[in-house]
């Protein structure tokens, strides 16, 4: 057990958090993904697919950086928890998916959306 002030911790695991919404959230904004994605959520029958995917997007950018402005930070963990359990459903429906191996990918892909969510609730109790 880590002894003393754990909030080095704190900072560490919302360190990481961000990260992961920044660097996938910078990459999904090449334009041969932005396309990809709009592509993929028409198809799935969103309506709206390219302002949906441009509202995702800046949810999960002002996210961000609400929490890390440490200004309304809440609000913003709000918006990464709403984004994450939105573009999971939206993308990571494995119970449509026929080939074994895409079913078990997108599979570990929603639950790892799940565990991300727990964490971003978990972080909850750290901002202000």
């Amino acid at each position: 057990m880590i002894q003393g002030d754990p909030a080095w911790a704190t900072t560490v695991g919302k360190s990481m958090i961000l990260c992961l919404f920044l660097v996938t959230g910078s990459l999904n904004l090449m334009p041969a993904r932005v396309k990809d994605h709009i592509d993929r959520m028409a198809g799935f029958g969103v309506p709206l697919p390219a302002f949906a995917f441009w509202i995702g997007s800046g949810m999960e950018f002002v996210g961000c950086a609400l929490i890390l402005a440490g200004w309304h930070a809440q609000l913003g963990v709000w918006l990464l928890i709403a984004f994450t359990v939105v573009a999971g459903g939206i993308f990571h429906r494995f119970w449509l998916a026929e080939d074994p191996m895409r079913r078990q990918a997108l599979r570990i892909a929603l639950l790892n959306n799940i565990a991300v969510v727990g964490g971003l609730l978990l972080l909850l109790q750290f901002v202000k």
